[in-house]
């Protein structure tokens, strides 16, 4: 049995609410439903629309839809289940992949559904997440029951029917009276004093801490918050869905919020100025001045001319300069961005309780594992809802890497990967692989994947049927006798593979078209000597070079033998330890022949090596060495391991498409340090060494059928020399023109990474092979060209090809486009 290391984290279900931006009663019933449910106060509201609201229409762009909007908020928040305020949401969101009908674990219902009792009962308990119920009564007798030295301030605000502002500030239960005992729970609990909104009221509960049903829903919840996420005063008008739409998202984004009513600001205005002072602070431990300061956000609802006159009211020219900004627009979260030289907040961390732990791994024909999961200590241990809490998986593997780890996104469409038993689907996501929970001291099931299974999977969701080549076979058995990637530097030395092709033998092939028999040499063996001086002369060229013969003999790449000539034919007879006897038997002409005890060859040269297993395949193992370097750089070049789920040359089918790959696999996303965006699909071409041009048109014309299929996948062309020649350097230039046509986060659609021996034999990182290289290679020595696949594959393609950056491309094309712009502007105007 193996083991993965595994980081677990508890926190509340993530419920996403649907509903019409412009449905104030459906969002007035949502927040009181999100009041009902533990961590409700972070449960996103997802608005569906065909048309913007008005005060919506100048921040939703043209190019994006209501429906793009829509999956946009779910990319941001991934929800775990969904809540319709009306059946047909889903689907009209684009998200109706998601709905499953007849099944035990329903992640969809409809809002007047969530709340409705169970037949034969009276009270409505939530069907998805953990009722308050449970933590009020946890909060009563292990807090409240006793007399307490220090006692907390607690109100319960009276509703008004005139605005949501309660709902949206304080917190108010659904009314129905299935669901009243959760008003009496919060009164049993806390004997609050109740109260009607004021700005007073306002300032008990935000200005000195006092709890109300809102805040009680995230008793024993941990957001993740640094330094530089100073606090946002969110000003909004309480009769307009969209601003209240906004508030209660906003807490899902890292920075606190302070809310605001609008009819309260100007009595407000003294406290507002007061915060807005003390917030204009020195940061701590930084020498140049840098100050925090809070944020005024108006709603999209208010006019900027009636929030330009509120700014007024506070007498802003009295607090110190830069002590407040001013925002009247939303972040564009339903926008996926990829620029990560403009910093963008992502999603607010909220959990209950983390923890490590190693899984043990159980291979009886099905790969799986088991953990135990982190429970809500108030938490019954039965209850009526699904989905009462969650815990997130996050794997990091780096002792079997034939165990996929790394996964597609699956906020879309949840029918794969099957990670649960039974009918559950579990989400994939930027936290990692969410298993609902709903009872206590029960262990997680997990069901766990071959690389290669999961590779065929994710592939067979796009509509490719993938399968393992011959060649990927020979790639993978190497693998296993290498020890995984980690081994295959074993590989990354030029004279070590040539040594290794020339024992392996040959086997020349050509197409049909060329009208070529197929030419077969046997395996060839190489003395002990030949070995001994390859080693050193590796050494010699990298001092930190370290390995030995027992490194090959231990992987079975090769195998010590005697080798005898026969006295009969002359033909050269090779045996091994376990086979040589007294009287051998020659493998040409079959007859026997006495071992030459008395006229051994000089200086031991009888015991000969021979590649053995899949290293005993002619034509550089098939491919599979420079396919092998070109993964291990993948996996290592930005200094990550174990980050990459792969398989090695598959057959690919889809309509009339048929072709093969030298490998596929699913890159985590580098570019930022909490992996925010799904991992990148990488394919690959290798090429052997050889003379004249080892790329062919047809190559690049199956690259392009395949990458067509699979817009945003990276394509990788590696070869085992130093060089791409002219001719090669001519098809691939309109060829990387192709991948780059842009895409709708402004980059290219199809990135090419060019990769030459000089970076597969890399020791360490590319920046430091391209530094000793000089030249050309040592203008890119920078790590700002190899922080991510992007830039990576960009610098390459101005290193072996000449051509300009992408970006230099593009500034360049807007140029030429605004002057042909300007110029019929001149011709109009006469």
């Amino acid at each position: 049995m193996t083991e993965l290391s595994a980081e677990i984290s508890l926190r509340p279900t993530r419920i996403g609410f649907l509903t019409r931006p412009t449905d104030l009663s459906s969002v007035r019933a949502i927040m009181r439903a999100s009041t009902s449910v533990w961590g409700g106060e972070y449960n996103p509201i997802i608005p569906v629309f065909k048309r913007p609201p008005k005060e919506w229409t100048p921040e939703i762009y043209q190019r994006f839809k209501g429906a793009e909007v829509a999956k946009g908020y779910t990319r941001f928040f991934e929800p775990d289940v969904y809540v319709e305020a009306e059946r047909g949401l889903l689907e009209e969101a684009g998200l109706g992949a998601l709905r499953r009908e007849h099944t035990i674990h329903p992640s969809v219902m409809t809002l007047d559904a969530f709340l409705e009792p169970e037949r034969g009962r009276n009270s409505g308990e939530p069907r998805f997440g953990l009722r308050m119920l449970d933590v009020l009564r946890h909060i009563y007798k292990t807090e409240q029951q006793f007399v307490l030295r220090e006692t907390r301030d607690k109100v319960l605000v009276a509703p008004d029917r005139a605005n949501a502002s309660v709902e949206a500030m304080f917190g108010l239960y659904p009314t129905a009276s299935s669901t009243k005992y959760l008003r009496q729970a919060y009164i049993d609990a806390y004997r609050p004093d109740k109260v009607k909104p004021s700005p007073d009221i306002w300032r008990r509960v935000f200005l000195k801490g006092a709890q109300t049903p809102l805040s009680a829903t995230r008793y024993g919840l941990k957001p993740e918050r640094y330094w530089h996420h100073d606090l946002l005063l969110y000003v909004f008008n309480s009769k307009h869905a969209t601003d209240l739409i906004d508030l209660w998202n906003l807490r899902l984004e890292p920075h606190p919020i302070l809310p605001i009513p609008l009819e309260w600001f100007e009595e407000l205005a003294d406290d507002i100025h007061a915060i807005l002072k003390a917030q204009h602070r020195p940061v701590a431990g930084n020498p140049n001045g840098v100050m925090h300061n809070a944020t005024i956000e108006f709603g999209r609802s208010i006019p900027k001319n009636t929030a330009e006159a509120l700014i007024r009211v506070l007498k802003s020219d009295h607090l110190p300069p830069g002590a407040v900004a001013v925002k009247y627009w939303r972040n564009a979260i339903w926008v996926e961005h990829r620029d990560e030289y403009v910093h963008r907040d992502q999603r607010l961390k909220v959990t209950a309780a983390e923890k490590r732990a190693d899984l043990t791994i159980k291979d009886d024909g099905d790969l799986r594992t088991t953990f135990e999961p982190i429970t809500p200590e108030f938490a019954d241990r039965h209850g009526g809802g699904d989905h009462r809490w969650v815990n997130v998986l996050k794997v990091s593997n780096f002792g079997r890497r034939d165990i996929a780890t790394v996964l597609p996104f699956n906020t879309f469409n949840r029918e794969w990967p099957r990670l649960g038993s039974g009918g559950e689907q579990i989400p994939v996501g930027i936290e990692g692989w969410v298993f609902p929970q709903r009872y206590k001291n029960l262990n997680q099931y997990v069901s766990l994947m071959d690389t290669n299974d999961a590779i065929v999977g994710a592939l067979g969701q796009l509509g490719i049927k993938a399968e393992l080549s011959e060649p990927g076979h020979i790639a993978r058995q190497m693998l296993e006798n290498l020890g995984g990637l980690w081994g295959v530097h074993f590989l990354a030395d030029l004279p070590t593979i040539e040594l290794l092709k020339k024992m392996a033998g040959g086997l020349r092939r050509k197409n049909k078209d060329d009208d070529t028999l197929e030419e077969n040499f046997g395996l060839r063996t190489a003395p002990l000597q030949d070995w001994i001086s390859l080693l050193a002369a590796r050494k010699t060229r990298n001092s930190f070079s370290q390995e030995n013969l027992e490194d090959y003999t231990k992987r079975n790449v090769i195998r010590l033998g005697l080798e005898t000539d026969c006295p009969h034919c002359r033909a050269k007879n090779w045996s091994t330890l376990t086979e040589v006897d007294y009287r051998i038997t020659c493998e040409r002409c079959l007859k026997p022949y006495e071992f030459p005890q008395a006229h051994l060859r000089p200086q031991n040269r009888n015991f000969t090596y021979r590649v053995i297993g899949p290293f005993s395949v002619p034509d550089y193992g098939r491919g599979s060495y420079s396919a092998l370097l070109t993964l291990r750089l993948l996996d290592r070049f930005h200094s990550s391991m174990a980050h990459m789920t792969f398989s090695t040359a598959m057959n690919l089918s889809a309509d009339n498409l048929k072709c093969e790959v030298d490998f596929i696999a699913w890159r985590a996303d580098d570019r930022l340090s909490d992996r925010q965006h799904p991992p990148t699909l990488i394919i690959g071409e290798a090429k052997s060494l050889g003379k004249g041009e080892l790329l062919k048109q047809k190559d690049l014309v199956k690259l392009k059928a395949i990458a067509s299929r699979l817009p945003n996948a990276v394509l990788v062309i590696a070869v085992l020399r130093d060089h791409f020649t002219a001719a090669e350097k001519k098809l691939l230039v309109p060829f990387v023109n192709w991948g780059r046509r842009v895409n709708v986060h402004g980059e290219p659609t199809n990135p090419v990474l060019l990769l030459t021996a000089n970076e597969l034999m890399m020791e360490h990182y590319v920046s430091s092979t391209w530094e000793g290289l000089g030249g050309v290679h040592g203008k890119f020595k920078d790590h700002e060209h190899t922080r991510n696949l992007l830039n990576f594959a960009d610098a390459t393609q101005q290193i072996y090809l000449g051509m300009k950056s992408f970006r230099q491309e593009r500034d360049e094309y807007w140029k030429k486009r605004l002057a042909r712009r300007a110029a019929k502007g001149k011709v109009a105007s006469h």
